[in-house]
């Protein structure tokens, strides 16, 4: 499945901290989140020491994206693009763009390799984006992708509709255009307490629930590495892995397998390499279960009922 020879896609969740607050998101519907949040970074010694070029021979994307971290809080940030600049890799950072300096966003640009991308998360054409991202502040967000794009950066518009904000989505489109984005990406969430409309017919296709997981992380070559350093085979497994951290809790077969092979010396970094990771007996027993008659619940639920985001891109 998952070898060092075969990883292209790394998603690395840099932070436990975040300005914002999301309806929907981990930090605002689990009641363990404040024993977790706002408390941890993945520090630039670790990544140095744990991410080094040559391990990861067909390396293609780094992508600064967690499930609970704006990475842009990171106060190693800078050092930690200039030291994944030197990888021939296309860098994207996923962003709310609420926090910074215009000139500190104008840096970044010079900083990014050539291929890049800042997806900057914005769920309006106004004031209407703070609706769901509680916090923010449209106006700022403006100014910090004006600075970065005048000064050279290349930007994604991410829009997760929503029924109160759906008769924007063609208006924020033309923003995107007019203020130089590449490319628009839509989000039409699974998520019940988020109440996004229902993607139309001409828009996305109807897939059916699979009879087999299909993991879409194994399929992209990608792995999932969390703030406090946990190695983990995709995001979806995130929340579940943060609240085992603190509570100790067993829920499901992950909590199990967490508890039976002792994360924190086999896919934790500060025990272990990324390597000796993704061979561990947690990751060999979840692809194990996908042939049997109990997948892992997550699994089970996310690629092969498919209840995950729909994605739409265009580019502009």
């Amino acid at each position: 499945m998952w070898t060092m020879d075969t990883i292209e896609w790394l998603d690395i969740e840099l932070t436990s901290f975040c300005n914002i607050r999301c309806k929907g998101c981990f930090r605002e519907i689990s009641n363990e989140a404040d024993k977790i949040l706002n408390k941890e970074y993945l520090d630039l010694d670790t990544i140095k020491e744990k991410f080094k070029k040559e391990h990861f021979s067909n390396i293609k994307i780094v992508n600064f994206c967690g499930s609970v971290d704006e990475p842009t809080t990171h106060p190693q940030f800078f050092d930690i693009i200039r030291y994944f600049a030197d990888w021939n890799a296309h860098i994207n950072i996923a962003t709310n763009g609420s926090l910074r300096t215009e000139k500190w966003w104008a840096t970044l640009a010079t900083l990014l390799p050539e291929s890049h991308r800042v997806t900057w998360g914005i769920d309006g054409a106004d004031s209407v984006s703070e609706i769901y991202r509680e916090g923010s502040n449209f106006e700022k967000v403006k100014k910090n992708f004006r600075a970065f794009n005048g000064a050279g950066g290349k930007s994604n518009w991410q829009f997760i509709v929503f029924e109160h904000n759906e008769h924007q989505l063609d208006q924020a489109k033309e923003i995107a255009k007019q203020e130089g984005f590449k490319d628009f990406k839509t989000i039409i969430s699974h998520r019940k307490d988020t109440k996004t409309v229902k993607p139309k017919q001409d828009e996305i296709d109807t897939v059916e629930e699979l009879s087999y997981i299909s993991c879409k992380y194994s399929n992209q070559k990608r792995i999932f590495i969390n703030h406090m350093g946990n190695v983990i085979p995709c995001c979806h497994y995130n929340s579940k892995m943060l609240e085992y951290s603190v509570t100790g809790k067993v829920k499901d077969q992950f909590e199990e397998l967490l508890d039976k092979h002792n994360y924190k010396d086999t896919i934790n970094l500060k025990s272990t390499t990324v390597d000796q990771a993704i061979n561990s007996d947690i990751w060999k027993e979840i692809i194990n279960s996908w042939s049997t008659d109990s997948p892992a619940p997550r699994c089970n639920q996310v690629c092969k009922q498919l209840k995950r985001d729909k994605f739409i891109k265009e580019k502009l």
